[in-house]
């Protein structure tokens, strides 16, 4: 008698289908994807192929105590005198990115939210 439970019990559970099927956000962020390094607004994420200004994102920057500044540039974290092909990387200061493509130079500043 248990044993007929017990296989009835297993063949719900084994025809039902589980989360692994499919996650439905119903409005919220999908905890399932990352938060850096996706695609934001139509730009491309990561930095390989850049060829101009335009394709380069600035997502906030992080000033370290002992002048070791980092960005975040298309979702990837990049310090000074990182290349990325055509890109380097030349100062990161409190709201700004100067950066090289190609040899031009070229300054990416935060935009401020505006909010309440």
């Amino acid at each position: 008698m248990y044993i007929i439970v017990i296989m009835m019990v297993a063949a719900l559970f084994i025809s039902r289908p589980g989360p692994a099927s499919g996650y439905e956000s119903k409005g919220k962020r999908d905890p399932f994807v990352p938060l850096v390094g996706v695609d934001k607004g139509g730009r491309s994420a990561g930095l390989d192929g850049i060829v101009s200004a335009s394709d380069v994102f600035l997502e906030g920057i992080a000033i370290g105590p002992s002048g070791k500044n980092i960005a975040i540039l298309n979702g990837q974290i990049v310090k000074e005198k990182d290349s990325f092909g055509l890109l380097q990387i030349k100062k990161i200061s409190k709201k700004t990115v100067e950066l090289s493509i190609d040899g031009k130079i070229y300054t990416l500043s935060l935009q401020e939210e505006k909010g309440n």
